[in-house]
């Protein structure tokens, strides 16, 4: 069944609760019933790790719905339009956490077990029975600082977040070849950073290029190596992802979608979308 509302609401983690300094930790039974979380479709300023131990929960992930049961560990990016809904009595911790949170106080060395929250909007990670047992117990232990009223918490947080990320990371293949890997890593997240910030204004490569202070056909081959496709297709493809997004979730019609997404009129929009999905905006709406 599809939900849908006048517009995308953008959830920051103040809502989750106001005395919020880069970094949440609840149980799963909180979270949902936080300002606005429960069944209610957001934009989120902040990543989320979720922790059931039992019982389930239902979650919608831009498109798609995914049921996520005990034993389960998912991360949601900041670039996902999600909701939850409680299935059977679920039980679990969740950690939420700003990306300047953890990039303050890191060096470029730790920040790599950062990276794999950045790949895709969702991960589910299949973890071994001893890793499942490890995570746990440092959530648990992070609940007890985040409730502590000791200034110190905070740094304390911030130690026991990088082993979280750091367990988790094992489940990311990665590739220790050279050095110059990690610029090629540091330089695509930048551009699909810039992306996200400028998507529905700037639909050429060379803008991105000219901000990351590389030339067109150096983007384009970070983008080939490390996502498999060009960067027109990256920026092509954030596009059409809103698109499908605003379609989905929102009353707005087609002529609002066109030029909130900086589209001059209807019928360049609509052969855009039919260009990338296969489909006019109309059939897609009519299809979900």
């Amino acid at each position: 069944m599809v939900i849908r509302k006048e517009k995308l609401d953008f959830l920051k983690l103040e809502d989750i609760d106001s005395t919020s300094k880069g970094i949440v930790i609840m149980p799963i039974a909180a979270f949902l019933q936080a300002k606005a979380n429960q069944n209610t479709l957001h934009l989120r300023s902040f990543y989320t790790l979720l922790f059931i131990k039992s019982g389930e929960l239902s979650m919608v992930a831009d498109q798609s719905v995914q049921i996520i049961a005990a034993h389960d560990i998912i991360s949601i990016n900041s670039n996902c339009v999600c909701s939850f809904q409680a299935g059977s009595s679920v039980e679990g911790y969740s950690v939420l956490f700003t990306e300047s949170f953890f990039m303050e106080r890191q060096n470029t060395a730790v920040r790599k077990s950062f990276h794999f929250l950045r790949s895709r909007c969702k991960h589910a990670f299949v973890l071994s029975k001893e890793d499942m047992i490890s995570c746990l117990h440092i959530v648990s232990l992070m609940e007890t600082a985040y409730n502590s009223v000791k200034l110190s918490a905070h740094g304390v947080l911030s130690r026991y977040l990088i082993m979280l990320l750091q367990i988790l990371g094992r489940q990311i293949v990665v590739d220790h070849v050279v050095v110059k890997q990690e610029d090629d890593d540091d330089k695509i997240r930048s551009f699909e950073s810039l992306v996200d910030s400028h998507y529905a204004q700037q639909r050429y490569p060379s803008f991105y290029a000219e901000q990351l202070n590389i030339s067109i056909n150096y983007l384009n081959r970070i983008c080939r190596k490390k996502r498999s496709t060009s960067c027109g297709t990256i920026i092509r493809g954030r596009i059409l992802l809103e698109a499908e997004r605003l379609l989905y979730h929102t009353f707005k019609t087609v002529k609002e979608i066109a030029f909130e997404l900086g589209f001059e009129n209807v019928p360049y929009f609509s052969t855009f979308f039919k260009a990338n999905k296969g489909m006019s905006p109309e059939e897609f709406r009519k299809n979900c």
